[in-house]
């Protein structure tokens, strides 16, 4: 039993419309949830098994995932500790559902990076009320950290455009320079241009960093991604 997620949030949208998975082997929890969810304005898809979770965690990429703790096959602890081990999943929210007060197991879950545990027998609107503070809270961390990571780059861009700005206009000064002086000379002239034009390339490059707004990332070679940009300057 699952359904597919639709309509990926938007930037800046209020926790209403959370894009949940529910990984639970009952299926008369997972339809009673799906329901009052829905109902509440969550999008919800679901899966009756750990590893079923795992792929639809892998393909949605929900907003958060409620998942049951004791389960046959992947269990609960199991299924949290393979969603933290992969770059794709582990900053997805987690919310245990337990019929245990283990503390040793309660204590595992925590170490594994679990963001909150909800005891069965639960309260419906209590457990919407902490899925939705579960979520708020990821948002507001995520946000502050894009905040940080986007401060420290404006710094080191100042630093860097500071100390590589004097150097290209000497750069630039000595191939124009050097074209006005042997201007009879095509082998010169068309390497004078070659320096000038890569001189403006690059700063073109430093501009376009101090005007990153938004943390974001490229595919470059392989697997690995750069910093995006954004749009080079019309020649």
């Amino acid at each position: 039993m699952n359904q597919v997620i639709q309509n990926p949030r938007r930037v800046g949208e209020p926790p209403g419309g959370v894009r949940t998975l529910i990984i639970d082997d009952d299926p008369s929890i997972v339809r009673f949830l799906e329901i009052y969810l829905e109902n509440q304005g969550f999008t919800i898809a679901s899966a009756l098994t750990g590893e079923e979770g795992l792929v639809l965690a892998r393909q949605l990429q929900p907003d958060l995932i409620l998942l049951d703790q004791m389960m046959p096959g992947l269990d609960g602890i199991e299924v949290l500790r393979r969603l933290k081990d992969e770059a794709e999943t582990q900053r997805i929210p987690v919310v245990i559902l337990t019929a245990r007060s283990d503390v040793g197991e309660k204590v595992k879950g925590l170490d594994l990076g679990v963001d909150d545990y909800i005891t069965k027998p639960f309260d419906i609107r209590e457990l919407k009320a902490r899925l939705l503070s579960v979520v708020a809270r990821r948002r507001e961390h995520d946000e502050n950290t894009e905040a940080e990571r986007l401060k420290t780059l404006k710094e080191v861009v100042a630093s860097v455009s500071h100390e590589v700005n004097n150097p290209l206009a000497a750069i630039l000064m000595c191939a124009e320079a050097l074209e006005r002086r042997r201007e009879s000379d095509p082998y010169v002239r068309d390497k004078s241009r070659v320096i000038q034009d890569n001189v403006l390339r690059i700063r073109d490059i430093l501009q376009r960093l101090e005007r990153v707004k938004v943390i974001a990332s490229k595919p470059y070679v392989a697997k690995e991604r750069i910093l995006d940009l954004g749009p080079e300057a019309s020649e």
